[in-house]
């Protein structure tokens, strides 16, 4: 990121990137941050950005599954190139072990900018990541995060009118809410043991608490919870 990104209104993504123990809500605020200033990027800056705040929410999510009483001592929150049944892929956290292989990956597909077009592919991208990892690990815990704003610009690189995209999230809810719930490794390959849909709003930074419903368990306590639950019936001793 270059060096005034400060002016940008990207502060809190640099300092995301130094935090030890980053929170669910630290995350937002700098991802709402960036959204704001991407407009001012130039692409490697931009892509830099992108990088520290999916790198800041796998150490998240690495911090709260062992928050729910899980060890994984082999994991790693950041990229790393993982095997799979049909190719190699990039999980943003993941653990192995020389007796199981695969026990745990989870893929983050944040969706910032052009939502409206985006945020459909994100929903292939992480059933084609699920079915084949779990072709070759069937017992691995495999997970998807998905990061939206509640707004975007109208026309790309126009700071001046938002629109919502409340109304885009709502109606993929449901079609997440099918990907997600594989209980057992005997289960179809393209399901993913836990989904989350995270939304925060773009002026404040707060996670928005009404989008994804309780109970649809794509919200991000329900996703840590059935990760864990899914964890320790498998692995666990």
């Amino acid at each position: 990121m270059s060096s005034d990104s400060s002016t940008l209104g990207l502060r809190l993504v640099d300092d995301l990137a130094e935090i030890q123990a980053p929170t669910i809500g630290a995350y937002c605020g700098a991802a709402a941050s960036y959204v704001r200033g991407a407009s001012t990027l130039e692409p490697g800056a931009s892509k830099a950005a992108q990088l520290k705040l999916s790198d800041a929410l796998a150490r998240v999510t690495l911090a709260e599954l062992r928050a729910r009483g899980l060890a994984l001592t082999g994991a790693i929150a950041g990229e790393r190139t993982v095997g799979g049944g049909l190719r190699s892929v990039k999980a943003d956290l993941s653990e192995t072990s020389e007796i199981d292989g695969l026990r745990l990956a989870v893929e983050i597909k944040p969706t910032h900018l052009a939502v409206g077009r985006a945020i459909w592919n994100r929903f292939g991208d992480i059933r084609t990541f699920a079915v084949n990892l779990h072709l070759k690990f069937p017992y691995a815990v495999v997970g998807g995060v998905l990061t939206l704003p509640t707004e975007e610009r109208a026309r790309s690189g126009d700071d001046r009118i938002w629109k919502s995209t409340t109304h885009l999230i709502e109606r993929a809810v449901a079609r997440l809410a099918r990907a997600g719930g594989r209980k057992t490794e005997g289960d179809a390959a393209h399901l993913l043991e836990g989904v989350a849909v995270v939304v925060f709003d773009r002026v404040s930074g707060a996670l928005d608490l009404s989008v994804p419903p309780p109970g649809c368990g794509l919200r991000w306590e329900e996703f840590i919870a059935v990760m864990a639950e899914s964890y320790e019936a498998r692995f666990g001793e």
